[in-house]
């Protein structure tokens, strides 16, 4: 009998032993205040690349967490987050012209990194950025980025490093013509359709129609208050108006003049907006200098508002001089 109890004792030993050891081995270690940052030399609380705005692309930018000191035996996930309150100490530090970048430029697709057991360094955070057109030229966007948690405990916002994300931005992918007031005339108009609504700011939603009792061709003429360059512009048609309705622009002739009254040709051109974007790039033969734009509907598709109803007329949503 004092055998078998012995023996029962050992095994529950044994047990509560292999237990511990099991519970020991599920706690994750518990890493300081600090242990870990951004890999990048430590000096560095600026990271700096071009920009492009001309056009809306997707645009992939990573960043790593680093374990300073003794590699761990356990894996740690870690969190990055922007910190929009710091862009005042970044013009502080390094100047007042810096934006914040808009948070409708941005967006983490992947904020949580693991720092895999025996290693270092983390994978790769991802955050993506679009919109960029919306943004200014020749501008730095500056978006503040830190580490906000590390397996679920958040650091200390007061102590915790920011690292600087800064965007500098290029030409925009248009003329500005901030300063400016742009005017337009055409042949004829439709009602309320304008030809201001040509150059407004909602450019796809108002548009300048011609007259419905006149005949093709139809122009709108634009002065843009001064003397502009450009290779290429943007003619946009509007987003209202269905490829069942009609009146889609099939040819248009473009004439620039610095006068408004000696006209120079620039070319006939084959028209296809019927499109996701509703627009078309029209490249100039070469690079063009003038105050004025022209744009003559010389065809385009039969518009029907009803089943009873045709009429031959031209559309401008907007034009748009590319830099």
């Amino acid at each position: 009998m004092k055998t078998y109890k012995l023996n029962i004792l050992a095994i529950c030993t044994a047990v509560f032993l292999l237990t511990a050891c099991k519970k020991d081995k599920s706690v994750r270690e518990t890493l300081a205040e600090g242990r870990v940052t951004f890999d990048l030399p430590a000096s560095t609380d600026v990271v700096s690349t071009a920009f492009d705005i001309r056009n809306i692309t997707l645009v992939s930018v990573e960043m790593k967490a680093a374990l300073q000191g003794d590699v761990s035996s356990d894996a740690h996930y870690v969190t990055f987050a922007t910190d929009t309150t710091k862009i005042a100490d970044y013009r502080t530090k390094y100047g007042n012209n810096a934006l914040l970048l808009p948070t409708t430029s941005y967006l983490y697709y992947k904020p949580t990194v693991a720092i895999a057991a025996g290693t270092r360094v983390s994978e790769a955070g991802v955050l993506n950025l679009s919109f960029q057109t919306a943004l200014r030229a020749r501008t730095a966007y500056v978006l503040p980025l830190v580490i906000a948690s590390v397996d679920g405990v958040v650091q200390d916002p007061k102590t915790r490093k920011v690292i600087y994300y800064v965007f500098n931005t290029g030409e925009a992918a248009y003329i500005d013509h901030t300063g400016y007031t742009l005017t337009a005339t055409a042949s004829s108009t439709l009602g309320v359709n304008v030809p201001a609504r040509a150059v407004d700011a909602a450019t796809g939603t108002t548009f300048w129609a011609s007259a419905n009792t006149t005949v093709l061709p139809q122009w709108v003429s634009i002065d843009f208050g001064r003397n502009v360059t450009f290779p290429s512009f943007d003619y946009f048609f509007p987003t209202a108006v269905t490829p069942a309705a009609g009146g889609y622009t099939s040819s248009a002739k473009v004439e620039t003049s610095s006068d408004n009254i000696t006209w120079v040709d620039k070319g006939t051109y084959a028209i296809d907006v019927n499109n996701a974007t509703k627009s078309q790039t029209l490249t100039m033969p070469s690079l063009t200098t003038a105050r004025y734009l022209r744009f003559t509907i010389l065809a385009a598709t039969p518009y029907k508002p009803s089943a009873t109803v045709t009429y031959n007329i031209g559309f401008v949503s907007g034009i748009l001089l590319r830099n």
